[in-house]
Order: C-alpha cells, then structure tokens, then sequence
C-alpha cells in the first residue's frame, strides 16, 4: 500500500508560548492533530519569525509570535514536503522544498517532472504506468542512474490523484484543529491566522486533480 502524507520541518528552538508535541525532525500533519500536535505545526511555521540567528526568542508572548508570521511578507516557504510511503520504504522530501509546493505533484500528471530536494537528492521519473521515486540519487556516483536494487517506490500514475486528495482532506483537517487551537490560544489572530495558513499551504482551493 503506497500512503503519501504532509510532513514539516520541526522548527529547532523550543516554543515558550504554547504545548508542542516533541517529535524527530520532520514532524507528520494529520487529518486530526492533537492540540499539540497542532502546536507544534504552527511552530514550525512561524519559527524563523520569531527566533534571531542564536535562536533566541525576540517576542514576548504567542499574539506576538502569531502576529509576526501574519505580518511577514515572504515567509509562506515552508520547509517540508510529501512523505511517500510503501512498506517499509519510506521517501523523505529533500532540503530546499516546502510543504506549500505539495501542489506541484499536479504537474507530474502533465507530464511534468518537479525538484524534490536535495541531501537527499530526491529523484522522480516517469516510467510509463508508474512514477518510480528514488531515496537518495546523490549516493550514487556522478552520471550514474540509479538500479531496481536502490530504494525507491512505484507510484501507479492512476493512483496519484486519490493520493493526492488524501493529501488535500489532511490539510483540510488540520485546518479546521487549527481554527479550534486558535480560538484558544489567540482569540483575536484566530482567523487571521487560519486564512493565513491557508493561503500559504494552498489549503482549500479546489484540487485538480
């Protein structure tokens, strides 16, 4: 069974504001987050507005922090991507990608190919029925195309859409937990904070897929 799920860097500094379920390094977005859970999302997400080059916190409470990541003008870049997974196979997205451009694997049905990221240099090709999706093409030697016997997994082109919906009703989901932690944690930002998110994962907009 192949599963394809939102997954975030976790932001590195500790959060003073708010609960953060504590985790590893890429932090897993379901379609019903804890309240922790939920925060420490938005952790990740408003992190690098919040913290200086040492990491030291530079607000002074969570409406603070939320209103920083509102009034920011380039920070919709979040660090993540799409989790692919098939037994015990498991493909990570690469550094230097984010989880707001999990709207590019629509391309990939055009015929497109997308960038994945690097360390690992996730490699995507097209092989006809299926997208084979390599685990790490920068351990190969330079030129060298990677083998059956290197990590990788076989996405059915006709699959991709369902997965790609599931994608699109667990940031639904998470959406609507994140208007709910809002609610309680910055009553006044609850909204502008849930319409920002949206906007910025490219939430509920209609899927093409």
């Amino acid at each position: 069974m192949i599963t394809m799920t939102p997954v975030l860097e976790r932001w590195h500094g500790g959060c003073p504001f708010w609960a953060v379920e504590q985790g590893g390094f890429l932090l897993t977005v379901p379609r019903l987050p804890t309240p922790e859970r939920v925060g420490a999302i938005v952790w990740a997400l408003i992190g690098r507005n919040v913290t200086d080059n040492d990491s030291s916190i530079i607000v002074a409470d969570a409406v603070e922090a939320i209103e920083a990541y509102l009034t920011s003008d380039d920070e919709a870049f979040a660090p993540g991507g799409l989790r692919v997974t098939a037994g015990d196979v498991v493909i990570d997205p690469g550094c230097c990608v984010g989880l707001d451009e999990w709207r590019d694997w629509l391309d990939v049905q055009r015929g497109q190919m997308i960038y994945l990221g690097h360390s690992p240099d996730v490699l995507l090709e097209q092989r006809g029925p299926v997208l084979r999706l390599w685990q790490d093409e920068d351990q190969l030697c330079p030129g060298e195309l990677p083998g059956s016997s290197e990590q990788h997994i076989d996405i059915p082109c006709d699959a991709l859409p369902d997965l790609l919906q599931g994608v699109h009703q667990d940031l639904a989901g998470f959406l609507a937990a994140l208007r709910q932690w809002a609610q309680d944690i910055v009553p006044g930002l609850a909204d502008q904070l849930v319409v920002a998110v949206d906007q910025r994962l490219r939430i509920s907009a209609p899927l093409d897929a």
